[in-house]
């Protein structure tokens, strides 16, 4: 009996279907929410010229294909006393599968991280972090990555201002 290939994740989602494309209403509906996610449904179906009741469908609808993941709050990191955002290109060791599933498995989690991008090229991820000082910064890294058997090499950026881009489809 052959044994199973050592790389292929079992525990892996599967690949998204392609989703059915957006029209105008759907797009005018996620407009409204990445504008103003707490935005009532009688405001939002004022806005896009439609039912309320079709507005809460459409919305649900669009939840269910997966084109809405979710709503959350924006926070202002630095009156939540997290004033320091910094962007940490993280190279591995290796490229074997244990070493990335014990990075991906525990510094993503870490409260101090808001994003971790998986990239190609020099780095294998940038991480975006936020904390209170410059001092917790170093602390940080020194603690969570440079002690990391893992983790072979980080470079450190800070973030002097962060301006979001249009988080709503492109046209």
């Amino acid at each position: 009996m052959a044994s199973p290939a050592k790389n292929i994740r079992r525990d892996m989602p599967a690949r998204p279907r392609p989703m059915e494309a957006l029209d105008t209403v759907d797009r005018q509906i996620i407009d409204a929410l990445v504008a103003d996610a707490r935005i009532t449904n009688r405001d939002l179906a004022d806005a896009v010229g439609i039912a309320p009741s079709t507005a809460l469908m459409r919305t649900r609808a669009l939840l269910e294909r997966g084109a809405i993941e979710g709503f959350e709050a924006k926070l202002n990191l630095a009156v939540i006393g997290r004033a320091v955002q910094a962007l940490i290109a993280v190279r591995l060791r290796a490229h074997d599968r244990d070493q990335i599933d014990n990075f991906t498995s525990r510094v993503p989690q870490l409260p101090e991280v808001l994003s971790t991008f998986h990239t190609s090229g020099s780095v294998d991820y940038l991480l975006h972090i936020a904390v209170r000082d410059t001092d917790a910064l170093r602390d940080w890294v020194l603690d969570n990555l440079t002690t990391d058997p893992v983790v072979g090499h980080t470079e450190t950026t800070l973030v002097f201002k962060h301006m979001p881009g249009h988080t709503g489809p492109l046209d």
